[in-house]
């Protein structure tokens, strides 16, 4: 009997050994994902940017005016670059969109920016054409064919 209880243990080890062999190794925890960060416009310079919360009835031009001087409303083309994840047509902006507002000397004074600012400006003044803006198209073009 000594025998059977020594032989049953001798089991019941091996049991637990075999059973805590086959159990798998504990999960490795998985990476955080890294936290996103909003995509800087190549070209652009954003230091010294200031922000913006669209309300009712603004246009782009309209906040440029206010921020830039109403003598340089027709650069709001550099707000819609700085913001083209949630600008796409000048003339819409939606309420409560917070905007970037980019500081214009800067970007006047860095060549990668005016060549954007001057393509999309004559963007934009392709976009007028089409819509029979021709006053503004033709600001656009002209400011462009400054920078």
């Amino acid at each position: 009997m000594k025998k059977n209880v020594v032989f049953g243990l001798l089991i019941i080890a091996l049991s637990i050994l075999v059973f805590a062999g086959c159990g798998s190794a504990p999960a490795p925890k998985p990476e955080p994902a890294p936290t996103p960060v909003a995509e800087q416009p190549k070209g652009l310079v954003l230091d010294g940017a200031g922000n913006y919360t669209v309300v009712r009835g603004d246009t782009l031009a309209e906040i440029a005016g206010r921020r830039y001087g109403e003598s340089n409303m027709y650069y709001f083309p550099l707000i819609r670059l700085a913001n083209a994840n949630v600008v796409t047509d000048p003339d819409v902006i939606e309420p409560g969109t917070n905007l970037i507002i980019p500081d214009l000397q800067r970007n006047l004074n860095n060549d990668g920016a005016k060549t954007l600012l001057k393509a999309d400006m004559q963007a934009v003044a392709g976009q007028y054409d089409r819509q029979s803006k021709p006053n503004a198209a033709a600001k656009l073009r002209t400011l462009a064919g400054r920078l």
